[in-house]
């Protein structure tokens, strides 16, 4: 393991796989020149590249979708792996209607604010998202979560509509909140909780991270992980870089980020710092 950034691996590159929000798209949400580059490079060398993310199908939007060699979806922190083309669904590890009812009643009587994620889709209740803008969240997050999300008066009553219930996400504003959430999900068993930001937990199936994921993906594939590459900023990036061959960590990753991964990119997101790492890598094979 190696965090010079001047370092990159060396071998096959068969597979990309990257978290979107901190990592491959800049704070304002743009696709950095030099990411875009690099993807139309992948392109030619005929390697897939794979959106892997903490927001539901829907949320990658047609922007994204219209991306050079994007071919997969791994979505809602790994609990749904779909055909970025076509949106079809070809592996879930759901939460499920029980486990998210049973979060949902144990935190409802704190002042947060919590999403389900079914159906391909992000559903937030709204009075709880209305006030989305007391928990600090990065303007430009805050405004891509807002777009992302579909607003229904009772997160209860959407549960007796959608079919499936893939993860919850949490925003708090005080840690004796996150404690609280956390005894609940601890207290259930089977699950597993994560953060993409400093003020949110996201709950899912113990099963269902980015890592496992990528995993099935390139099996499914025929892909060895040892010819795969990961690129993330955040903790829920962490199962995907510690379980393929090449786990790169952003320059501006949250800390302990780049402990599970071999490599750190050169440039932080801002920077396209991915298609920096992805060109000078492509470059050293030709």
């Amino acid at each position: 393991m190696t965090h010079d950034p001047a370092q990159i691996a060396t071998g096959p590159l068969s597979i990309v796989f990257t978290d979107l929000d901190g990592t491959f798209l800049t704070t304002d949400k743009r696709v950095h020149p030099t990411c875009r580059a690099a993807l139309e490079a992948l392109q030619e060398h005929q390697v897939p590249f794979v959106i892997c993310t903490g927001r539901a199908v829907s949320g990658v939007y047609p922007e994204l979708r219209a991306l050079p060699a994007l071919s997969y979806i791994i979505a809602c922190n790994g609990a749904v792996v779909a055909n970025a083309t076509t949106s079809q669904e070809l592996h879930a590890t759901p939460l499920g209607h029980q486990r998210a009812r049973q979060l949902f009643d144990a935190v409802a009587h704190l002042d947060v604010n919590v999403d389900f994620f079914a159906d391909g889709c992000a559903y937030a209740e709204k009075d709880r998202f209305s006030k989305l803008d007391t928990y600090g969240l990065e303007p430009h997050f805050l405004a891509q979560t807002r777009r992302s999300r579909r607003v229904v008066e009772s997160l209860v009553e959407l549960l007796d509509q959608v079919g499936r219930v893939d993860r919850m996400s949490v925003y708090y504003h005080t840690p004796e909140q996150r404690r609280a959430v956390l005894e609940a999900a601890e207290a259930m068993g089977g699950l597993t909780v994560t953060s993409s930001e400093f003020c949110n937990l996201e709950i899912s199936d113990k099963e269902a991270n980015k890592g496992t994921a990528a995993c099935w993906l390139c099996d499914y594939l025929g892909i060895p992980v040892e010819e795969a590459a990961a690129f993330g900023d955040g903790l829920n990036d962490t199962p995907m870089l510690a379980a393929l061959g090449d786990g790169v960590a952003m320059a501006n990753a949250q800390p302990g980020v780049a402990d599970y991964a071999n490599h750190i990119t050169a440039l932080i997101n801002d920077e396209g710092g991915v298609g920096d790492y992805l060109l000078r890598r492509l470059a050293a094979q030709d």
